[in-house]
Order: C-alpha cells, then structure tokens, then sequence
C-alpha cells in the first residue's frame, strides 16, 4: 500500500525541504520504496538539494501534457530505494494548476510502487498547497522556534482545519453555504473563530448526519510539527505554546515529532548538494531526523476517506474563502502571556 507523507511549512525559509531530502533518504537507507515528490510549483529547487541536475522531465511536462506517461518522471538518486519527481517553475502558471489536473497527479501518484510517498509541498496557505497537504490527517509540518514562523505555523493549521471541515461536504450543499456563508461575514471585520464555526454550523444543522461524521472526522486530524533550528529549552518552550494555542483556538490536537538542532553543517550540506543523510550521518542534526523518523514511520498516512467519499471528484473545488490571522500582535500577547 503506498502512503503519502505530505510535508508544509507556514513561511518559507525553515528548512522544510532540507527535512523533506534527509527524511526521505533516511527511510530508503531503512528498506523503504520512496518516491520524493517536488509539489512547490512555481519554486521548485529540491533537485538541487539532492545534487541532481534540473534537465529531466518534470510536474510542469506533465500538467502541460508534453508527457502522458508519469513514469517518464521518475528519477533515479545515488540512493538505492529512493526516486525523485520533480517540479517546474520554468513553465507560466504551473502554480495555479486546477482541479482535474491536481486530482490527475494524485491518482498517478498512488499508483506507483512505493511505501512512501514525500511530497515536499511549497510554503503559505494556498488552495494547492493545503490540498495536498490534507491528503493525510497526520502530515507534517516544518516550523523554527521563530516567532513570526510559529503564528504563521499557527495560520496554517487554522487554515487547514477551515479547509479539511469544509471538504467535507459538496459544493453546492447547504452546509458548505453556511460555512462559505460565516467565513465572508467573519472576514468583514473580526477574525474568523474555528469553533464558533464548528459550534454554530452542528446547531444550524442539528439533525445532520454528515455534520456529525465532519466533526468526527475532524477529531482524527492531528497534523505533526518538526521544530528546526532549535537552541535550548526558551525554543522547545515556544513549541508547547504553539500547541496549546491550537488546541485552545482550534479544538484539535497537533504532535511534535521532531526538535532539530540548528547547525552550520545543513548549510554546507545546501552548498555541496549533499544530504547530511549521506555526508555526515552521525551528527546531531541526523540524529534527530533519525529520531523523528521513528516517531513518523508510527502513523500509516493513507489517503484521507473524504477521496472518494462524500465529497468525491469534488474535493478540490475553489469554492473556500481563505480565513488566517490578520492580527498577529493578539496571537502575539498570547504567546507572551502564556
């Protein structure tokens, strides 16, 4: 059966490619068949991480039908076990790719033969990016002890669990109206509640047996965070905090599943074009990816039962008012207080 292991970040510029390489390596050195999956449209770099150079067939030859076969894609790495698909950003419009074509990538990604499938997703809240990003409910995400990275960690799950409860129902429902419904009114001024929505949306629709199997399906989605870059005991404190304001915001529960050192060696491993995986696969830094691969390989990631459910082709619809945190300096006296 292959899983998919989605991997996002709420902001660029928190190492969350150089995670997705060295944990994919790391599970090819176990045994494992992976597929590592450059899904940054428009930003796609991950063939320079892994040393590879970018002059084979890509995402963008597929969505723009240049190649209809995906295995022409697949590229060998000098690790054994471990394919590579890469991006494109030299096309125009790659990264606004639309829904039959990112349901087209999907399913030709579960069929291929694999154990793990990576998908080093780009960073924000885009429609793409949180789709694939909820193709799991245990799908990872990468953030620093920063605090502007920890409230746009904070904007991506809260906007992650406004997409993956509305996904569960059709378009054109009378749920996903009122949800659509309170997140325009919500957006006129104050900021868009979670729970609120949850509790207003199980009282308008009491009666609802797809409200309950929603909610019940929401309390399966518990996403994991990587901490990067971390220095001490004050970084590991901001993590707890990011953890308890989801769970106090957002009503869900979020694992940490990694607290990786910062360390000049991932820098010279970017430069070299070399995994620390394969370099150096003793320091601390693999240490502690070796240690969150543990804790990874724990959870299964199959496909999320709204695939092909209730929802079914219509999973990806465009039809979602994006609803993140216009006011940082609140979340930010949160974390101050706490």
């Amino acid at each position: 059966m292959v899983h998919f292991l989605p991997i996002a970040s709420g902001k660029g510029g928190v190492g969350k490619s150089n995670f997705a390489v060295n944990l994919a390596v790391v599970l090819a050195q176990k045994g494992k068949r992976v597929v590592l999956a450059d899904i940054d449209f428009g930003g796609a770099n991950l063939h320079t991480l892994l040393g590879l150079k970018n002059n084979h067939a890509g995402l963008g030859n597929f969505i723009f039908k240049q190649t209809s076969k995906f295995s022409e894609l697949l590229q060998k790495t000098s690790v054994e076990n471990l394919l590579f698909v890469a991006g494109d950003c030299l096309y125009p419009g790659t990264a606004n790719i639309d829904n039959l074509t990112k349901q087209k990538i999907i399913r030709r990604l579960s069929m291929l033969e694999a154990d793990y499938i990576i998908l080093d997703l780009g960073a924000g809240t885009t429609y793409n990016t949180l789709d694939f990003y909820l193709l799991t409910k245990n799908s990872v995400l990468v953030t620093t002890p920063e605090l502007t990275a920890i409230l746009n960690a904070y904007s991506f799950l809260k906007a992650s669990s406004f997409r993956f409860f509305m996904r569960q129902f059709k378009t054109h429902s009378a749920e996903r109206k009122f949800i659509n419904r309170f997140l325009k009114e919500s957006a006129s001024g104050t900021e868009a509640s979670f729970l609120d929505l949850l509790a207003k949306t199980a009282e308008k629709f009491s009666d609802s047996e797809k409200i309950h199997k929603a909610i019940e399906e929401l309390g399966r989605f518990r996403p994991q965070v990587i901490v990067n870059m971390g220095q001490g005991l004050d970084d590991l404190e901001m993590a707890k905090r990011l953890r308890s304001l989801v769970h106090k915001k957002l009503g869900i529960t979020m694992d940490f599943v990694g607290f990786l050192p910062r360390t000049e060696k991932v820098s010279w491993s970017i430069a070299s074009r070399t995994p620390l995986a394969l370099s150096e696969p003793n320091c601390s830094f693999m240490r502690a990816v070796d240690a969150a691969t543990g804790r990874i390989l724990e959870h299964s990631y199959e496909l999320n039962t709204f695939i092909g459910g209730e929802a079914g082709e219509e999973m990806f619809d465009d039809d979602f008012t994006e609803a993140t945190d216009d006011d940082l300096g609140q979340l930010s006296a949160e974390f101050n207080q706490s």
